[in-house]
């Protein structure tokens, strides 16, 4: 089993998502950590961030 996150908008469009994490937490911590460089990033526009959520796939994991 593998992990992956998805970051949405507060409209619920998917701004990133990212897989292939061996546990859920190190999926959460990834999530947070892109969350806040997307929302500390010096945009034109800046990225509405809205929640992170974890999910889980069924193929192996291929980060520790």
């Amino acid at each position: 089993m593998s992990f992956f996150y998805e970051i949405r908008s507060s409209t619920n469009a998917v701004l990133k998502r990212d897989g292939g994490f061996a546990s859920q937490d190190a999926a959460k911590i990834a999530g947070r950590e892109d969350a806040k460089k997307m929302k500390n990033a010096r945009q034109p526009e800046r990225t509405d961030v809205g929640t992170i959520m974890v999910g889980r796939n069924a193929e192996k994991a291929t980060r520790h």
